[in-house]
């Protein structure tokens, strides 16, 4: 009984900080429901777990054979058995668009989520020591972000190949700069806090402060950097993909990909072929735009009232 109280306490010091975190997200999130900035955040997050449920569960609702090549006849018009129409080589435009969700969720996922394992603990640790190590560091993501992202990403692409994984490693490069920089500019004013002052005094490791009192401080404003920077991802992959430099031929769904085979019929009248997977584009990058700014305006004010 006595062990069973014990490790029940150590799951909840470990789990404490981050269930902590969560919470203080959403209480202004529901709080501030009734604005323009809850409304927006509101609006962007249902958009996202709409995509995110029809990624998960796109072989549930297509089936994958709907988007082999010759499946069906070629360049159907939207119909009760094709709601979204054929294309150019007879896959069904809706099961291309549906699995075409969870390839892009997939590649958002691991080029913002790399991109904040990687520029989070470097721009933190850049801003609390300072130095000629900020400055090189600096130097280096600041050349880096000056670079154009889609230039530098197909750069990337072209050296490391196609496929998921690869792109999604060569968007991270182009967004760790984002995280450093951010991260950074939040450690430079926290680490003059005075309960950051008053840790040093009282002899708490330079590794301990950055992660117990700067770090959890720091990170509120990540969800904001991550929902505009994931929807950047989403148009870099797709524009990846639109120059024949994203993913293989065999992927189920590719909407880039699909824009890239459709724009030679436009001039035929043959307009869904290139409407559905752009409109998807569309919808995903706004949704995740209206999360990022709501929550840009939702925690500043916090941020600037924690300041004061």
């Amino acid at each position: 009984m006595g062990q069973d109280i014990q490790q029940q306490r150590i799951i909840t010091k470990i789990l404490g900080k981050p269930v902590r975190y969560v919470r203080s997200l959403f209480r202004p999130l529901v709080r501030e429901r009734r604005t323009l900035p809850g409304i927006l955040s509101w609006i962007g997050l249902v958009m996202l777990l709409g995509f995110i449920f029809i990624g998960i569960f796109a072989p549930v609702l297509v089936p994958i054979q709907q988007t082999n090549a010759l499946a069906y006849p070629i360049l159907l018009p939207p119909n009760a058995q094709h709601w979204m129409g054929t294309d150019g080589i007879g896959r069904d435009v809706f099961a291309r668009v549906i699995w075409g969700a969870r390839t892009s969720l997939t590649i958002m996922a691991i080029g913002a989520l790399l991109a904040l394992i990687v520029g989070f603990p470097i721009g933190l640790f850049s801003g609390y020591v300072g130095g000629w190590v900020d400055r090189a560091l600096v130097l280096v993501m600041d050349s880096v972000y000056a670079f154009p992202g889609l230039l530098l990403a197909a750069l990337i692409a072209a050296v490391i190949g196609k496929g998921i994984f690869n792109i999604g490693i060569a968007i991270t490069v182009i967004y760790i700069p984002l995280y450093f920089r951010v991260t950074r500019s939040q450690t430079l004013s926290t680490r003059e806090e005075l309960y950051v002052e008053a840790a040093r005094a009282l002899g708490a490791r330079s590794w301990t402060i950055m992660l117990r009192y700067i770090a959890f401080n720091v990170v509120i404003v990540i969800p904001v950097i991550f929902s505009l920077s994931a929807a950047d991802t989403i148009l870099t992959a797709a524009g990846l993909s639109y120059l024949g430099l994203g993913l293989e031929i065999d992927v189920p769904g590719d909407w880039g990909r699909d824009l890239s085979d459709a724009q030679k019929y436009l001039g035929s009248g043959i307009w869904w072929t290139s409407l559905f997977p752009g409109l998807m584009i569309i919808l995903l990058t706004i949704g995740l735009s209206f999360l990022g700014e709501g929550l840009s305006d939702i925690i500043n004010p916090l941020l600037r009232k924690e300041r004061s």
